[in-house]
Parts: C-alpha cells; sequence; structure tokens
C-alpha cells in the first residue's frame, strides 16, 4: 500500500531511484543511499516497504526487523568509511513515511551530531555527487554481501 505524493512510496515503487540503488533489503525494510541532491557519500536511509506515518503503528515484526537492519547497516557502513561515530535519527515532517538516516561523522565534519544535522542541510558543505554517492552505496551492499552472506 503506497500514498501518491510520497517520496518514500514512489522510491519503493520504483518512479525515482536512489544514487547505488537498493543497498539491502528485507521482508519490511529498504536501505538506500539518500537522493540528489546528496548531501554527502554514505548519508543512507532505512524506510519501511508499507506507507506507515508513526512508530507507534509498526507491527512486532516491523520493529523487530528494524533493529537487525539498522545493526546491519551501521556495521557495513562503519567498515566502509570508518566514521568517528554512526548516527540513527528519524523526523518524518518532510516526508512523512517512518524512515531513518544513517549518517556517518566523517573526518572534518563537527563532533556535535546536532551540528552535523544543522550543517548537512543548511549549508550542504559535504555535497556529493550522485556517482560518489553509487560507489559508498556498492561498497556497502557488498559489505552487507560479506556479513549476511546473501546477494542483495
Amino acid at each position: 500500500m503506497f500514498v501518491d505524493g510520497c517520496m518514500a512510496c514512489d522510491i519503493l515503487r520504483g518512479k525515482r531511484s536512489a544514487p547505488g540503488g537498493t543497498i539491502y533489503e528485507d521482508t519490511y525494510w529498504v536501505v538506500d543511499h539518500s537522493m540528489s541532491p546528496v548531501l554527502f557519500p554514505g548519508f543512507l536511509i532505512a524506510k519501511l516497504k508499507r506507507h506507515c506515518e508513526n512508530l507507534s503503528e509498526l507491527t512486532g515484526d516491523e520493529m523487530a526487523a528494524l533493529a537487525a537492519t539498522l545493526k546491519l547497516t551501521c556495521t557495513a557502513l562503519e567498515k566502509v568509511l570508518r566514521p568517528a561515530k554512526t548516527y540513527v535519527c528519524s523526523f518524518g515532517e518532510s516526508v512523512q513515511h517512518v524512515h531513518f538516516y544513517v549518517i556517518p561523522r566523517l573526518p572534518g565534519m563537527p563532533s556535535n551530531g546536532l551540528d552535523v544535522l544543522r550543517r548537512m542541510f543548511e549549508g550542504k558543505e559535504w555535497a556529493a555527487s550522485d556517482e560518489e554517492a553509487a560507489a559508498v552505496a556498492e561498497q556497502v551492499r557488498s559489505e552487507i554481501q560479506l556479513l549476511t552472506g546473501q546477494a542483495v
């Protein structure tokens, strides 16, 4: 069940595609890279495969799968980019579809997560091309395949 005009639903339906395509997918969740304009390479998004606007509406199975998806995504991203820290957060204001940002704090970024968020959206000082994002997506996908022993 998808909602017209929802960016996450459009991506899930194939109307839009993230640089590098799907990085990871299970029964309930899809992980891909953030879309253009790419704020920086490695800024990943985990989104629920059905349209849902509130965490309280997730099923027990969806919540359990979320934990495993975020752990796997963070582990693979950390092996690939070696960030000082990896942040996971969800706001759901501009895209009202349950999704989580997986944000690596890369060299040159402030050590305060709130400063990272502010500067990545306001200044876009770490912007990257779709090609750079796709290259990171491929590396993370390969790392997930190594960790799980499964092709994505």
